[in-house]
This record gives structure tokens, C-alpha cells and sequence, in this order.
């Protein structure tokens, strides 16, 4: 009887030997790929960071260089190196929706919970009184006083409608 069994028990024994080296082998290639992942992407966020800071160099007025570098350290996890560029982006263009949005993200992530909704409410004023054509008053070339007259002209169309 066991001889019998013998000639089918050999295969599938090394079959299954084999089966289980590939799938270990698969998964220690998955490994190396994702710590070579890794190893690219961590590279290229320096890169970006590198960029954005000869951006800074080059113009150290330009809120959007700011806000890009503190969006990109606040996404390598570094969120206290993000709240300095993104309040200096604010500090700007008091008008950057991107730079209040990553500030209150940033401040969320520091504990700072009154600091973030303040942000939030203020990307949310910004996005209701903002033009369509850019971010910012800066962009489009408008003025907070200009935003106000047409929103207060709108209500008082409606107003005279009535």
C-alpha cells in the first residue's frame, strides 16, 4: 500500500513545496517593490520640497511657493514646519483659499481645533465672496471692497425687485 501511494505523494509534495517558495518569493518581490516605491516617492516629495524652496528664493513674495511648500510638509508629516509656510502664504494673500485650507488642516492635526475651524470658516467665507476666474482677489485683480459692493448691490437688486 504505501508504495503505492509513493509515486503521487513525491509530486505533490514537491509541487507543493515549489507552490509555497513562489508565493513567498512573490511576496518578498512585493516587499522590495514597495520599499523601492517608497525610496522614489520619498525622493521626489524632496525634490518638490527643494523646488518649492528655490521658488521661495527666487521670489520670497509669492504666496503660492508658501503655500505649496507647507501643503507638501504638511503631507510628509510634517505639520508644525506647514503652519509656519502656510501663515506666511496667508500673510501673503489673505485671500488663498489653498493656504487657509492647508493651515487649518495642519492646526487640526496640532491639536488645535478652535484654530482649524477658524481656518475652515474662513476658507468657507473666501469661497462664497471669491470671483471665478481666480483664488484670490490678487489673481483676478479685485479688491475686497469691490467683492462687497457686488454682493451688496445683488441684495439690493433684489431688494428694489421686491
Amino acid at each position: 500500500m504505501k508504495n503505492r501511494f509513493r509515486p503521487v505523494f513525491i509530486p505533490l509534495l514537491a509541487l507543493l513545496l515549489t507552490v509555497s517558495a513562489c508565493d513567498n518569493a512573490a511576496d518578498n518581490s512585493k516587499n522590495e517593490l514597495l520599499k523601492t516605491g517608497s525610496k522614489i516617492g520619498n525622493g521626489a516629495l524632496q525634490g518638490s520640497l527643494a523646488e518649492f524652496t528655490k521658488a521661495i528664493k527666487l521670489d520670497p513674495k509669492s504666496a503660492r511657493a508658501y503655500a505649496g511648500r507647507g501643503a507638501l510638509k504638511y503631507a510628509m508629516g510634517d505639520s508644525k514646519g506647514a503652519l509656519v509656510d502656510l501663515t506666511k502664504a496667508i500673510e501673503l494673500d489673505p485671500k488663498s483659499i489653498t493656504a487657509y485650507s492647508g493651515r487649518g488642516s495642519a492646526k487640526f492635526a496640532t491639536g488645535d481645533i478652535p484654530g482649524a475651524t477658524a481656518d475652515f470658516i474662513s476658507v468657507a467665507r473666501l469661497m462664497v465672496f471669491s470671483t471665478p476666474s481666480g483664488e484670490s482677489g490678487k489673481d483676478s485683480g479685485n479688491d475686497s471692497g469691490k467683492e462687497s459692493s457686488n454682493v451688496s448691490g445683488r441684495e439690493s437688486g433684489k431688494e428694489s425687485g421686491n
